[in-house]
């Protein structure tokens, strides 16, 4: 009876301890709670206005003038004659009549600049770096009318929003000395593109980089493997090791339509056939236009009765490039005599001279002679990988081209990265010291 009697009192025991602890939780829980809420309460948020300067935004936080210039003064990275409007920013205040003691901005997605007091008159400022996360992802997807819509399921999933053109840009760009996404790809033609993909706050989703992809254009494929090497400007090579990059690119404007190819064909202005000795790029206006290699700007004219805005660049080997009916000309770059560098605007798309809508005429003369772009920019190849570089890619390429040979998602496991930045090569394979 008495063993009896100890039990239930030990029994007791233990239920009022435990009672006694999940109070005592509550309690601290509570006080956790109405501490968060009260934190929240301080913060208010605010941004500054299209036409407005920070020492008006700061001053709306409840700071007074001396009490601005020491906050500037805290935050040197925060120049004043840079921010634009729409800076999100939060003061700390008990409430609208005492000053700021804190302040937060929102410098991007992934900094926030913290500026809070530290005695009567001094402030100091700390910009905190939120993590990204990059992980390896495969896309894919088949040709219908063009690379958007055949990145418009895998891609679109796995880079949404913005981030999906961003993605068709991105392998657009790899393919630019190889293939005029405007005129070459069909419908049945496929894209598989192993990519890296970094995540960050507020479910930010962007392109870091491509690093292997396979276009298959008329059924054939194009592959091509992200590889760097010293002293070289190129970043893709092919499966033979050759580079991607060429001495041209292969159209002046990103997917545009060929609305009149090269040939004979009838003048809608002038009523008559005649032959057309280049290729008509149709676009909107304002479409940037940009010279296809580098060379020497060797004309830069109007002609109402004909081309319109009209600029010549020379290149090395005889080639000589022209661009007609621009709006307008980019001034800092078609000037007669200018260098000009591969890629640079040389203007915008227009319906100058004798045009009946805005588009680009693009002609290739190979010495002298008016030549069709598609036949002259067919055969210019890329410089090869040194042989020295050749068996360390040769790793590289095997690891990539069997993720191109996978489903559609995760390839690579998620990494955390400070800033959004790559890391060194994580794909299985890569050279030691190699970068992505």
């Amino acid at each position: 009876m008495k063993a009896k009697g100890t039990l239930v009192t030990v029994l007791l025991a233990a239920i009022a301890i435990a009672a006694g602890w999940s109070l005592r939780r509550s309690a601290t829980e509570g006080h956790a709670v109405a501490v968060a809420d009260s934190a929240d309460a301080r913060l208010h948020p605010d941004t500054l206005r299209r036409g407005e300067t920070l020492d008006l935004l700061l001053r709306r936080g409840g700071l007074d003038g001396a009490t601005v210039a020491q906050v500037l003064a805290a935050a040197p990275m925060l120049d004043p004659r840079r921010v634009r409007p729409g800076l999100a920013v939060e003061f700390d205040r008990a409430s609208d009549s005492v000053p700021s003691t804190a302040i937060r901005f929102k410098l991007a997605v992934d900094r926030i600049l913290r500026i809070f007091r530290t005695d009567s008159t001094r402030w100091a400022a700390v910009v905190d770096t939120l993590p990204w996360v990059t992980d390896t992802v495969l896309v894919n997807g088949a040709v219908d009318a063009n690379l958007y819509d055949a990145l418009g399921g895998s891609g679109a999933e796995l880079f949404p929003g913005s981030a999906h053109q961003a993605l068709v840009l991105e392998v657009a760009d790899v393919y630019k000395f190889r293939v005029d996404m405007s005129r070459d790809l069909r419908a049945g033609d496929s894209v598989y593109a192993v990519v890296e993909r970094q995540r960050g706050p507020e479910s930010t989703t962007r392109v870091a980089r491509v690093l292997a992809s396979r276009l298959f254009v008329g059924g054939k494929p194009i592959e091509a493997f992200h590889y760097r090497v010293p002293e070289s400007s190129s970043a893709y090579y092919d499966d033979d090791g050759k580079s991607l990059s060429t001495a041209f690119l292969h159209s002046p404007i990103d997917f545009a339509r060929i609305t009149s190819g090269f040939g004979v064909r009838f003048h809608p202005i002038l009523r008559i056939s005649r032959p057309h000795r280049g290729t008509d790029y149709g676009a909107a206006t304002g479409t940037p236009i940009r010279v296809i290699g580098d060379g020497t700007v060797t004309r830069v004219a109007s002609e109402p009765s004909g081309f319109g805005n009209v600029v010549e660049v020379r290149h090395p080997n005889g080639y000589v490039t022209r661009y007609a009916h621009m709006s307008r000309f980019n001034r800092s770059v078609a000037r007669t005599g200018a260098r000009v560098t591969q890629g640079e605007v040389l203007g915008y798309v227009g319906m100058t001279g004798l045009a009946t809508g805005p588009h680009l005429h693009f002609e290739i003369l190979v010495r002298g002679a008016q030549t069709n772009p598609a036949a002259a920019l067919r055969n210019v190849s890329g410089v090869p990988l040194p042989k020295s570089a050749l068996a360390a890619f040769g790793t590289v390429r095997r690891s990539l081209a069997g993720l191109l040979n996978g489903a559609a998602g995760v390839v690579h496991a998620a990494v955390a990265t400070a800033q959004g930045a790559g890391a060194r090569c994580a794909h299985p394979g890569a050279a030691s010291g190699a970068t992505c």
